[in-house]
């Protein structure tokens, strides 16, 4: 779908809750994945927060910060943002939620090897597979493919190889 700006376009993984779309501004979270391929402003997206992972690329610098790939860039959507490319096309993998009703947060975890993790079952998880391959929940990811995790107390993560992931927590305020 084109970018609210016109410059780009994103490809949407998740918006919520179910029926809720970007053009109304009536959802509680959306993740979406787009190429950044020129500098530029970002679009607007008044009374939602947003968290931006660059995870191709050399990464970006928002209003004079760089950001590595892998690394969070957490910002207002209110805000006047400008991103400038640290050298080629980057890809993000980005959230924007309404701040009122979610609080969020996203870690990259390297997975040398297989693990359990302890859920809280009133959070919804996002995890969107970066590197490697990975089984989850009898769920075989592919590179970019993000499964939601909600009402579970605990999660199992095979891997046979290294795996790399944006884990995304939200919880309800």
């Amino acid at each position: 779908m084109p970018w609210k700006n016109g410059k780009g376009s994103t490809a949407e993984i998740v918006i919520a809750p179910a029926g809720s779309t970007l053009a109304r501004l009536d959802f509680d979270y959306r993740l979406s994945s787009a190429p950044i391929k020129e500098a530029g402003p970002f679009s607007r997206f008044p009374g939602y927060a947003r968290i931006l992972l660059p995870i191709s690329g050399a990464g970006f610098v928002l209003n004079g910060h760089p950001y590595a790939t892998f690394e969070a860039a957490h910002f207002k959507g209110d805000d006047e943002t400008h991103c400038e490319l640290l050298k080629r096309e980057v890809t993000d993998l980005g959230l924007i939620y309404d701040p009122d009703r979610i609080g969020a947060n996203v870690r990259v975890l390297t997975l040398p090897f297989s693990l359990s993790l302890t859920l809280v079952p009133a959070h919804t998880y996002l995890i969107t597979l970066l590197e490697g391959s990975l089984r989850v929940a009898q769920h075989d990811l592919a590179r970019g493919d993000t499964l939601v995790v909600t009402a579970e107390e605990d999660i199992r993560f095979e891997c046979s190889k290294k795996a790399s992931i944006a884990f995304f927590t939200l919880q309800s305020r």
